[in-house]
């Protein structure tokens, strides 16, 4: 690390000894002090120190080095570090370097000296009839504002680590006056901050929640998006490289660090109140959500978490995986979503002040055979505990590590029933997964020339070369039981041989397929191509193919978008259509049948089409 020589106001560069060294007294760093601050206007920067110092004297910035020098040099260090002249920030790796080491820099200094540039603590005339004195009210605000406000550094995200870590903090206002110890205003600061006493009083942040320690940074602001997650890697003692352009990933990837070390599952108790109650359906309204928080001030009602954190015995780490985070929760139903696919998971921590309440928050399966789940309902962290025969809470609680028989939610004392122990994946990817794809199924005794597809609407979805069509639907809404959606039409050639001595006779047909009963299964739909030009379609591919291409494509678009608008008649489907997944059309017209189903193929969900002649499926019914 480089060092500010408080004399010279020269650079110099230590390296921390060995092991060995450290042991004989020879750390390879002399004592230091440290500066906390907020940035201003023309800092000085370690090209200005390396620089000519009579042309860094002149900027706004100079006076904060040379008398916060003053004042180490006063209490007898030869060195002090500044974090903007004593870092390159030109060089990323060297950025990079300092920042994660910066906790350890300020933990092991022999003072820091906390510069607060917007309290005056004895201003030389004071007309401070607004508010009682307080070491750490701003100047203008003793002065002028008729609601109280404090310092800057207060509010900033580098200066949490900044608090934390040094084991001496001294305050200085705008002149230089020493405004006291930390351990002199350690009760004014825990309700300035909200940072607990344990913590402030020099405590191993190890034994405290996630949740608590996220709920620190929860009102805080930093310049960059970025910095909101690196100025956490200390707290967290973590390190990860630093990737500037990630934006808000940068938190994800902060909470991606701590899963490897901790199986703590505070990490998942937050909570956003301003949005909406989830309801039982997916619009733009309501965006899934991954297991984990995208900003820090979603833990700003995390600080009921309990303070303490002890490792659960027995209960696998948390793993990110490309399925999502990989975690083992305590599971049950909720009953009240009609879909079927919400889910209560509890998260072992405790809650609030009575022994035996732990937090849950809602799932949602992303579909009824996928092993993967998303958060819904960010609003709301519900409470549970088990009761006794008398209806009381108890106070020993319920083992989340094991299956439950009921429990009880607490606030609206609703009873949950049949909990199991689930190891499930939760995708961070706030968008929904891809939904099952529909497959043009054409058998024997069919071949590739006797049914041809034209064109498909969405043209754009299509593959003709695997008969594949890939709806394009990132929320599925929420449809009644007899509601359908059109997701895809096909216009198909059929030439139709009755006889091999007969001239062939060609059809053109349309099928038109879609989700019903919530979404979740599929419809399909026959019916002959009513006012579709067949010999018209028929001179035109004789033509040149780009000839053929340019009248065709914009006919055809034309006449399958007024198709695409078909609706389905609800008293055609059959009432078993949702438990079979199934469904079936015949067309008499044309004395073809096509069947929807929802199936497995090759271990992934898609939605079947076949096309069969009516005398073929009626004989594979009746045998």
């Amino acid at each position: 690390m480089r060092l500010l020589q408080t004399t010279t106001l020269r650079l110099e560069e230590f390296f921390a000894g060995s092991a060995i060294d450290q042991r004989l007294g020879n750390p390879g760093i002399p004592k230091y002090a440290i500066l906390s601050h907020t940035w201003g206007f023309e800092e000085i920067t370690f090209q200005d120190i390396m620089g000519d110092i009579t042309i860094t004297r002149h900027k706004a910035g100079f006076n904060k080095v040379r008398d916060s020098c003053r004042q180490a040099r006063a209490d007898g260090y030869a060195y002090i570090w500044i974090d903007t002249c004593c870092i390159d920030k030109t060089s990323s790796a060297e950025l990079s370097e300092a920042i994660n080491s910066m906790y350890r820099w300020y933990k092991d200094s022999a003072i820091c000296y906390t510069y607060l540039s917007d309290v005056l603590i004895h201003p030389k005339t004071s007309n401070s009839t607004h508010h009682p004195r307080h070491p750490f009210y701003t100047e203008d605000c003793m002065q002028y504002s008729s609601s109280p406000s404090y310092s800057r550094w207060f509010s900033r995200g580098w200066t949490l680590q900044e608090l934390l870590a040094p084991v001496k903090l001294q305050f200085f206002d705008k002149n230089w006056n020493s405004i006291g110890m930390k351990e002199d205003h350690i009760n004014a600061i825990s309700g300035i901050t909200n940072i607990d006493l344990f913590a402030l009083n020099g405590g191993d942040l190890r034994r405290l929640s996630i949740a608590r320690r996220m709920s620190w940074a929860a009102s805080r602001q930093t310049t960059r998006i970025e910095d909101m997650a690196y100025c956490l890697l200390g707290v967290f003692s973590i390190n990860m490289p630093l990737l500037y352009g990630e934006g808000a990933t940068a938190f994800i990837r902060l909470q991606e660090e701590i899963l490897k070390i901790s199986n703590d599952q505070s990490l998942f108790a937050w909570k956003y109140p301003i949005v909406e109650f989830y309801q039982d359906k997916y619009s733009e309204d309501f965006k899934l959500q991954g297991l984990l928080a995208p900003a820090p001030e979603l833990f700003r009602h995390s600080d009921a978490i309990s303070q303490f954190y002890s490792e659960t015995a027995g209960r696998a780490f948390p793993v990110s995986t490309s399925k999502g985070v990989q975690v083992e929760f305590l599971m049950c139903q909720d009953m009240g979503y009609p879909s079927g696919l919400v889910y209560l998971a509890m998260l072992n921590c405790p809650i609030g002040h009575v022994p035996g309440r732990l937090p849950a928050i809602h799932l949602r399966r992303l579909s009824p055979s996928s092993e993967q789940y998303a958060r819904v309902d960010m609003s709301q962290l519900f409470m549970f505990s088990s009761y006794d025969s008398a209806g009381r809470i108890e106070l020993e609680g319920f083992d989340p590590r094991k299956p439950q028989r009921q429990l009880v939610e607490i606030r609206s004392r609703t009873l949950y029933l049949d909990w199991t122990v689930q190891t499930i994946f939760i995708k961070q990817d706030t968008q929904f997964a891809l939904p099952p794809g529909f497959w043009l199924v054409i058998p024997e005794p069919f071949s590739e020339s006797d049914m041809v597809v034209i064109q498909a609407c969405p043209r754009d979805l299509w593959d003709p070369t695997t008969r594949f069509l890939q709806h394009q639907v990132e929320f599925r809404p929420r449809l009644g039981t007899l509601e359908a959606m059109a997701l895809g039409t096909l216009l198909i050639r059929w030439e139709n041989f009755g006889s091999a001595l007969d001239r062939s006779r060609i059809t053109y047909f349309v099928l038109i397929f879609g989700i019903t009963c919530g979404g979740l299964v599929p419809w399909c739909y026959l019916s002959p191509a009513r006012g579709f030009n067949g010999e018209r379609y028929q001179q035109m591919s004789l033509g040149p193919r780009e000839q053929a291409d340019y009248f065709q494509h914009p006919q055809i678009d034309n006449y399958l978008e007024d198709e695409f608008a078909y609706r389905v008649d609800p008293f055609s489907i059959s009432t078993d259509l949702e438990a079979s997944r199934r469904h079936v059309h015949i067309c008499d017209d044309l004395q073809l049948v096509t069947v929807a189903e929802l199936k497995i193929v090759s271990g992934k969900e898609v939605y079947l089409l076949h096309l069969l002649t009516k005398s073929k499926y009626l004989d594979g019914k009746s045998s």
